[in-house]
C-alpha cells in the first residue's frame, strides 16, 4: 500500500479553532515541502460551539479557500473542506452543508445530543466524564458502542471522503484507565467499523495529533492500522495541525506504524 507522507490532510485554521489564517497554513505547507494539503475547519452547527466555522462565514471560509488556492496553484495542491461533525439529529443541516460542495470532507464524531444538550466526546478530560457519567450512568462500554456505531452511520452516509480520528474515544485512556483496548468486546467494534468503512470505500487518516495528547499515540491504534490495512482500507495522514508550525507533524513516526 502507498501512502503520501507528503500529504496533509487534516487542519485547522482561524475559522474554528485553529490559530492562524489559511494563506499561512499554505505558506508553511510549501516551506516544509508538503505537495497538497487540505484546508478542514469544523462544520458549523446549529449550536454553535466555540471550535466551529459560524454559519455567517462559511462563504467567506469558501472564499478564502479559493484565493489561496489561486495564489499558491502552482506550487500546492490545496483542497476545499470541513471536518464533518456527524450528529444524526442534524442530518439535515449537515447535508445542506454538505451540497455547497467540498473537495475533501472528513467524517468525525465529537458530540453526543440528549435531550436537545450537547455532551463533548474529546473537548477535555472533565467534559468526557461528564458525557460518561450523565449520558451513559458510567458505562464506557454503552458510551464506546455509541460512539462507533456514529462513526460508522457517519461513513455511511456516503458525504465524506475520510473517516478522521477514529478512535478519538481513547484520548485519555492511557494506561487502560478507563477501558482496555484488547477486549473482544472493543475488537469486536473496531472490526465492525472498519468493515463498514471498507464497504462504503472510504479512506482512514492516521491522525498524528494524538502523539500530543494524554494518550500520547496516534489515532488510530497501531492494531487498528494493522487491520485496516489487511482489509486493504486507504490510508491517508492528517496532522490536525491548528497551528503552521505543526503541518506535517509526527508523520515520521506515523509512518513506523505502517512500514
Amino acid at each position: 500500500m502507498t501512502i503520501d507522507f507528503f500529504c496533509d490532510l487534516h487542519m485547522h485554521s482561524n475559522y474554528s479553532d485553529g490559530k492562524s489564517n489559511i494563506e499561512d497554513l499554505a505558506r508553511s505547507a510549501i516551506e516544509k515541502g508538503l505537495t497538497t494539503i487540505a484546508i478542514t475547519d469544523h462544520m458549523p452547527l446549529p449550536f454553535n460551539p466555540w471550535y466551529s466555522v459560524d454559519m455567517d462565514k462559511i462563504g467567506s471560509y469558501r472564499d478564502e479557500i479559493h484565493r489561496v488556492q489561486k495564489t499558491y496553484r502552482h506550487k500546492l495542491i490545496i483542497l476545499k473542506g470541513l471536518e464533518i461533525e456527524y450528529v444524526p439529529q442534524l442530518s439535515d443541516w449537515i447535508k445542506s452543508i454538505v451540497d455547497l460542495g467540498w473537495d475533501y470532507l472528513i467524517a468525525s464524531v465529537h458530540a453526543i445530543i440528549l435531550d436537545n444538550t450537547p455532551y463533548l466526546i474529546n473537548e477535555n478530560e472533565e467534559e468526557f466524564n461528564k458525557t460518561l457519567n450523565i449520558v451513559f450512568k458510567g458505562d464506557i462500554r454503552a458510551f464506546c458502542r455509541q460512539y462507533y456505531h456514529l462513526v460508522q452511520q457517519a461513513a455511511s452516509t456516503g458525504w465524506c471522503n475520510s473517516v478522521g480520528p477514529l478512535d478519538v474515544i481513547k484520548k485519555y485512556n492511557y494506561s487502560s484507565r478507563y477501558f482496555d483496548e484488547q477486549s473482544l468486546w472493543y475488537e469486536e467494534l473496531i472490526y465492525e467499523t472498519l468493515d463498514v468503512i471498507k464497504a462504503h470505500k472510504l479512506k482512514m487518516e492516521i491522525n498524528t495529533a494524538g502523539f500530543i495528547h494524554p494518550v500520547g499515540e496516534a489515532y488510530p491504534s497501531p492494531w487498528i492500522i494493522k487491520a485496516a490495512i489487511k482489509r486493504g482500507i486507504p490510508i491517508v495522514m492528517g496532522s490536525d495541525s491548528h497551528s503552521p508550525e505543526t503541518l506535517g507533524q509526527y508523520f515520521e513516526q506515523g509512518r513506523a506504524l505502517v512500514y
